[in-house]
């Protein structure tokens, strides 16, 4: 098993917090020692456990030809011995044409990229199809994209430490993709304060996922539904679209990293640290708090346009 973390929690000045009358806290996921900083080393803690006492251990999973997930999931699988198969949604004609940064890393860290076709990679989480990828790459352990499943989620309370129960949070902040971090971190705060996600996804039904996920990993759907009442999902904040990076997202990010030192990803938190910013002039149910927000990381996407 790999070791748990040291997880920084840093408070940044930021002018649109103070003038509203709150402090903005950081907890720096980005900045974790090891191959695969961020929230995707959470989502994957207990299926490397899985993977590894597998025959054949190996981890199948799934991804864009940015992603995230697979980038973590080649690095640590490299660091802890694991074969690692990464089905893209591409063609194998593309992947010739040239790789993206992200997906030659995979290369590197020793990751075999499988490309299925759009219409195929919509049937990922069919039985029939994993079936086939079973008899395909020898029974390798297979982990739904983003680690979105029940070990995803309860590998991600784990981002919420000892030290938040004494720290008077009056509000948590993150991103939102598949909801598995968003229900991990609700889970862990068992409805103390409310946690605002931000979803990246247009048109995504962000709170479902996130409820769905919370059932699968509880097995109880009241209990689920309770923790659900807590979660407030910003559907506005994606900004024209997943992974759309527009030049006000480039120039905040650019903004930011000058004035508070911390870079974001231009996917994920930047939209929504700008969606944070937003919030404090639609409502004041963000004044005057104590705000934690949950850097998850994914800075390698950047070179898509820095």
């Amino acid at each position: 098993m790999m070791p748990k973390p040291e997880i920084p929690t840093e408070q940044v000045d930021w002018t649109e917090a103070a003038k509203v009358g709150s402090e903005l806290w950081i907890r720096r996921l980005d900045k974790i020692g090891g191959p695969a900083p961020g929230n995707k080393l959470f989502k994957l803690t207990y299926h490397l456990e899985k993977a590894a006492r597998q025959a054949n251990p190996t981890i199948l999973t799934f991804g864009g030809a940015w992603s995230n997930h697979l980038h973590a999931t080649a690095a640590i699988g490299k660091s802890q011995g694991i074969r690692t198969i990464g089905v893209v949604r591409s063609t194998q004609q593309e992947l010739d044409s040239g790789l993206t940064p992200t997906l030659q890393d995979c290369v590197n860290y020793g990751m075999q990229l499988f490309p299925v076709s759009r219409q195929e990679y919509k049937e990922k989480n069919l039985p029939f199809f994993k079936a086939w990828l079973r008899d395909r790459f020898n029974n390798p352990w297979i982990v739904p994209e983003g680690a979105a499943d029940a070990l995803g989620v309860m590998g991600c309370k784990n981002i919420m430490i000892p030290s938040d129960t004494q720290a008077s949070w009056d509000a948590v902040v993150l991103s939102g993709g598949t909801g598995a971090t968003a229900a991990g971190v609700a889970l862990a705060l068992g409805g103390r304060c409310p946690l605002y996600v931000n979803n990246a996804l247009k048109g995504a039904p962000l709170k479902n996922s996130i409820l769905n996920l919370l059932e699968m990993s509880l097995y109880e759907k009241e209990w689920a539904q309770e923790l659900t009442e807590n979660i407030h999902v910003w559907d506005d904040g994606h900004f024209g679209g997943f992974g759309l990076i527009r030049k006000e997202v480039q120039q905040f990010v650019l903004d930011w990293e000058l004035s508070a030192g911390v870079e974001l990803d231009g996917v994920y938190t930047a939209k929504t640290i700008m969606r944070m910013a937003r919030e404090f002039q639609l409502s004041s149910d963000l004044h005057d708090k104590k705000i934690l927000f949950i850097h998850t990381g994914g800075l390698q996407g950047n070179r898509s346009w820095r």
